[in-house]
């Protein structure tokens, strides 16, 4: 069994700031974003991050194994 704490995802979700995000991510890649244009950057990232969450906080058992080859 594992000792890892329960529900790290939902830590990792109160903790998400899609404004540093984003200014952390464009200074990564050498982006210059106009400050006009922040706000809605930023916007569309939290929109992201808010459909993105079920997919984030859906239990996998410990077990699952990935597939070597994706077959729709």
């Amino acid at each position: 069994m594992s000792d890892a704490p329960q529900g790290n995802q939902s830590s990792v979700q109160n903790t998400f700031s899609a404004e540093v995000y984003v200014q952390q991510t464009a200074q990564l890649l050498n982006l210059s974003i106009p400050p006009e244009q922040m706000a809605g950057v930023v916007e569309n990232f939290e929109r992201i991050q808010a459909i993105a969450q079920p997919v984030l906080e859906f239990p996998l058992p410990d077990t699952l194994e990935a597939a070597p080859r994706f077959e729709p």
